[in-house]
C-alpha cells in the first residue's frame, strides 16, 4: 500500500462572493451582455455543424430509399409468384 494517498483529503473551498447592496449600471448591463454572448456562441455552433448534419440526413433519406426500394421490388416479386 503506498504511504502517499492519491488524493488530498482536504478541500479547497473558494471565499464566498461579496454582496452588494445595488446594482451599477455596469453591472446591469453585464447579463444582457452574457446572453447575447451565449447566443452568438449557439448559433456559431449550430452553422459550424450544419454541413455534417445535411450530409447525414442525405445519407438516412438514400438508406430510407433503399429499404423501401427493396420492399417494393420484394412485394412485386411475391404477387408475380
Amino acid at each position: 500500500m503506498p504511504t502517499t494517498p492519491r488524493r488530498r483529503l482536504t478541500r479547497r473551498v473558494a471565499p464566498p462572493r461579496p454582496t452588494y447592496d445595488g446594482a451599477t449600471d455596469a453591472e446591469s448591463i453585464a447579463p444582457s451582455h452574457r446572453q447575447t454572448t451565449e447566443s452568438r456562441r449557439v448559433s456559431e455552433s449550430v452553422l459550424r455543424q450544419a454541413p455534417y448534419l445535411a450530409a447525414e440526413l442525405k445519407r438516412i433519406a438514400g438508406v430510407m430509399t433503399v429499404c423501401l426500394g427493396m420492399l417494393g421490388l420484394l412485394t412485386v416479386i411475391d404477387r408475380m409468384r
